[in-house]
């Protein structure tokens, strides 16, 4: 403890004064009991504005914001320690390029020590979006961005062995928090030989990326990483934990003792009272201007171990304040707030001559304080905040008087202006106080704050702070010699009172002669009293600074002898003609104008219309996520103001599903709702927008999931398949089976038999061969399977599956009804989006085959009854197609089900010990039986098992042996919940 304090004090010696933190070192040393107490940090007297300059403290603050966000490769780096949270880079600990230098493996340093998360990772500053690929062997997540979307792809390497697990990506990345017993990254050893089982970085939290080289990700090459991070877990001596945390107390304590990177100070130096109360404060809430409250005081920077450690402290100690002091062998900390004095001092305990100083020396005060932090409000670049004025200081000094006040642990633009205020009014109190105490000086500590009453100061309970405090050990007046300064609670006061923290990016106009606008035409949809009209809408522009004025005209060629009518001249930019009509061609002109009224010449477009007759966009940004049984379906709004709805079909197809072939499990989704959640079946789902005059998006947006774990815990109890041939089921009247190129389809009738029409011949239209119908398929038609009975009622899962296509008589160019541009897809090619076809099945169950639920819509899901009735419901929405089912069947699934039971005494009937299982399965899979304190002449006999239990007894001796009592437990597996009606 000597060295420490004896470098401390070495280095006390040589700081020079500022205004935010305040150490005193009070050390007692041979038998004259000589006390010495030295400040810095905080001149109580007198602070004076910090001006740049070379001294160490400004150089490393410097050095911690041009460098904490820079990736660095050299080989020596310096230690550092995180506290609270901020965004840093770190050093390259190694670089590796495997297959022929087309991958990189990088890790990046983050912090000396463990920490609590690394919350963002950017690269070049860009924030990544991650998700979880899957965990390696040792359970350490591999994460890959999807965000920004030229980091999500493939990558275009396999990576021996790793490629064998899971589909390698182009950029990955795992995190290590830098724990004393974290492994040697297991992807990295097995790809790179260089790294091994050894390799383990413990105790440093570093970033392992790998990336593909490729131009378009990285134009620029290696892009520099780095993150916003929680850093050090600390620990709380109020109630013994350790946790990630921000309070400056805590961060200060954590320095103190850290015998790693900090001054490795024993706990029992610290004055832990002291800590608690500091603490506690810091952790107060207040009050924000804007609503909300934040910590009075927080912590959030960077320590390097390149610094000296009284810069460091003095970094701390400018987040919250504070005041540091070693007295009577421990360290003590206050500061923050005013705290009321509890001593009083009068003319009897002053043994000198009082030395009154009532003002500073004017170059060491100020009115207005500014200062430098870092903070995500500004993206974590260095940034001043609000900076801090008394208008009635400015009026008395009659000057702006700057102090600068750099905070490089403050992050947040509200504490650093409470803590600017703090510092100004503190300067402004002004009286000194120098004088020789008697031995109730003792009493007092640095940062202390008493009472004096002097008659002829004519001072009156006025309260002073402790700044210095010496012990005087001459033998004729032994005694304490302090230096006070005047102090105030008004000068903590705090009233929410804070400036926005804003930056200015103001863009002044450039002056020039008037030219031809630039103009776009569009046109769009608006609503007026719940109708959609259309708006045309002219957008002019100018990159001339003399423009003044815009003048434009337009007219309708579709009408006759049309002429051009005036939408206006206006400063503004925008004209808009309402009521536009739709298909029309319209010829759009446009002049600028400049402020002597001098015109351009104009400038002419033509723009078609679209307006109600556009369909609705197509859907983006839909995407599924699974969780549990259900998928949750996600999606961008539509803007389009005549939107109606969406439809959602589905198909097993995972890899070349349409639209057209897929089932309706969502038949409308009204606006504005962008989700819905489903059950989740392994397939494609697919969402198209329907406007109000059923108008649908060209291009139906698609998901694939692929479900491995789907059947997991499911036992298939029966399965019904209905194809190839139909013939199980009932086969309604308005469906046919068919047989094209070999195999058979469950279809809509196609029209009627020739001999079943009626009237005469020559009234008949339509097809010759199609019985002069002209309606072709039936709009609706049902299949019924058979009867599915599982013996006794059971709740059980239901998956029904269904591959059916779209089968059009319509396909040759000349049997296409309605306009030739209202037909969708290539001229020569096919289109299978469509959305005039649809499946769906409906369930209905019993529990004693008589009286049977409704049908309902069938949904994945499990349905309670003994009796299954399933229907299948054939849909056209158009007279020339039909939806053609190849393969249908419906599974009966239950899940699996464990009974167990312990310490279950067999008894000694001769009949052994009936054991019942409460209710019965469906299926005995398996029966596990564990006895207690068999020996080697006893045994057990399982007789009698089945779905409903079972019966063991207990032998001893040979042969048929004696029935004995004996305690067993059981596990028994298999599958159904027998349920009551």
């Amino acid at each position: 403890m000597g060295g420490v304090v004896r470098s401390i004090t070495r280095t006390l010696r040589r700081i020079v004064n500022s205004d935010l933190g305040q150490i005193a070192l009070h050390i007692m040393t041979g038998n004259a009991f000589y006390a010495q107490a030295i400040t810095y940090g905080v001149n109580a007297l007198a602070p004076s504005p910090r001006i740049a300059n070379s001294s160490v403290s400004q150089n490393a603050y410097s050095s911690q914001l041009d460098n904490r966000q820079l990736m660095i490769k050299q080989p020596i780096i310096s230690r550092d320690i995180v506290y609270g949270s901020s965004k840093k880079s770190g050093g390259i600990l190694f670089m590796e390029t495997t297959d022929n230098d087309k991958r990189l493996h990088m890790i990046v340093q983050v912090a000396s020590h463990e920490i609590q998360s690394f919350d963002t990772i950017y690269f070049n500053d860009e924030a990544l979006t991650l998700t979880t690929i899957n965990n390696d062997s040792d359970g350490l997540a591999r994460q890959r961005p999807t965000s920004p979307d030229k980091y999500d792809k493939q990558s275009d390497f396999r990576g021996l062995p790793l490629f064998l697990i899971y589909t390698r990506q182009a950029v990955e990345i795992k995190k290590h928090l830098g724990a004393d017993t974290q492994l040697a990254d297991h992807d990295l050893i097995e790809q790179v030989s260089k790294w091994t089982t050894e390799h383990r970085l413990r105790g440093i939290a570093y970033l392992y990326i790998q990336m593909d080289y490729d131009a378009d990700m990285f134009p620029r090459g290696v892009p520099n990483i780095s993150a916003e991070i929680k850093g050090k877990k600390l620990f709380d001596f109020r109630d013994n934990s350790t946790a990630f945390s921000s309070n400056p107390a805590l961060c200060i304590y954590d320095y103190l003792t850290d015998t790693r990177l900090g001054l490795g100070i024993s706990r029992d130096n610290i004055d832990t009272a002291s800590f608690i109360t500091m603490a506690n404060l810091c952790d107060e809430n207040v009050t924000k201007a804007g609503g909300g409250t934040e910590k009075r005081y927080t912590c959030n920077g960077i320590v390097y171990s390149d610094i000296p450690p009284m810069n460091i402290l003095d970094f701390l100690l400018t987040s919250c304040l504070g005041v540091l002091s070693y007295s009577n062998g421990k360290f003590t900390l206050k500061g923050g707030q005013f705290v009321s004095p509890t001593i009083t001092l009068d003319e009897n305990d002053f043994i000198s001559q009082i030395t009154v100083q009532t003002k500073q020396s004017r170059r060491n005060i100020f009115n207005t304080v500014k200062g430098v932090f870092t903070s995500p409000e500004s993206e974590w670049q260095p940034s001043d905040y609000p900076m801090v004025t008394s208008t009635t200081f400015v009026d008395a000094d009659q000057e702006v008087i700057f102090a600068d006040v750099p905070l490089p642990f403050t992050t947040s633009s509200i504490t650093a202006q409470r803590i600017a205020k703090i510092v100004l009014f503190k300067n402004r109190e002004q009286i000194l106080l120098k004088a020789k105490l008697n031995m109730k000086g003792f009493k007092l500590q640095v940062g202390d704050t008493v009472r004096i009453n002097n008659t002829r100061l004519g001072f009156t309970n006025k309260i002073f702070e402790v700044i210095e405090w010496i012990f005087d050990s001459n033998p004729d007046a032994i005694g304490i010699r302090v230096m006070l300064r005047e102090t105030s609670s008004s000068a903590y006061d705090w009233n929410a009172e804070e400036s926005e923290f804003t930056s200015n990016n103001t863009t002044l106009p450039r002056a020039d002669t008037v030219s031809i606008p630039a103009i776009v035409v569009t046109d769009e949809l608006r609503i007026y009293a719940e109708t959609p009209i259309t708006v045309l809408k002219v957008v002019c522009s100018s990159s001339q600074g003399t423009t003044n004025e815009f003048e434009v005209e337009a007219k309708n060629t579709n009408e006759t002898e049309a002429e051009f009518i005036t939408l206006g001249r206006s400063k503004g930019n925008i004209f808009e003609l309402v009521n536009a009509q739709d298909g029309a061609i319209y010829e759009v002109r446009a002049r600028s104008i400049n402020a002597f009224n001098v015109h351009s010449e104009f400038i002419t477009t033509s723009h078609e219309v679209i307006g109600k007759t556009a369909p609705p966009s197509d859907v983006t940004n839909f995407s599924t996520n699974v969780i549990g049984d259900f998928v949750h379906l996600n999606w961008t709004p539509v803007p389009d103001l005549d939107l109606s709805h969406y439809v959602i079909r589905h198909t097993s197809d995972t890899s070349s599903a349409t639209f057209q072939e897929g089932s309706i499990v969502a038949k409308k989704v009204g606006k504005p709702a962008n989700s819905i959640v489903l059950p989740a079946q392994t397939g494609t789902y697919m969402i198209k927008a329907i406007d109000v005059i059923n108008l649908e998006s060209v291009n139906a947006t698609k998901s694939a999931i692929i479900l491995n774990r789907i059947n997991n815990d499911l036992n298939v109890v029966t399965t019904s398949t209905q194809s190839p041939n139909f013939t199980a089921g009932t086969l309604g009247t308005d469906l046919e089976i068919v047989t094209r190129d070999g195999t058979k389809f469950l279809q809509l009738i196609e029209g009627i038999l020739f001999d079943d029409t009626t009237g005469n011949f020559d009234d008949a239209t339509g097809n010759f061969d199609d019985g002069g119908n002209t309606s072709s398929f039936n709009s609706e038609g049902n299949y019924d399977f058979p009867v599915i009975d599982l013996g006794a009622i059971y709740s059980s899962r239901i998956t029904i599956s269904t591959t059916f296509t779209r089968f059009d008589t319509a396909t040759l160019f000349d049997a296409i009804n309605g306009n030739f541009d209202a037909r969708e897809g290539l001229f020569d090619g096919s289109y299978d989006d469509n959305n005039d076809i649809n499946v769906e099945h409906f369930i209905s169950v019993s529990n004693d085959n008589s009286t049977y639920t409704d049908f309902r819509s069938y949904q994945l899901g499990e349905y309670k009854g003994r009796y299954i009735k399933i229907r299948t419901q054939l849909q056209g929405f158009v007279s020339s197609v039909t939806p053609a089912i190849s393969a249908l069947s419906a599974t009966i699934d239950m899940p699996d089900r464990t009974v167990a039971q312990e310490d279950i005494a067999s008894g000694t009937a001769s009949g052994g010990k009936a054991v019942t299982f409460s209710p019965a399965f469906k299926e005995l899979q398996g029966l596990g039986i564990s006895a207690q304190s068999l020996d080697q002449n006893e045994r057990y006999v399982i007789t009698n098992k089945s779905a409903t239990g079972f019966t063991i007894t207990f032998f001893q001796g040979s042969g048929t042996g004696s029935v004995v009592d004996r305690t067993f437990d059981f596990v028994a597996k298999g599958y159904g919940y027998l349920e009551s009606s």
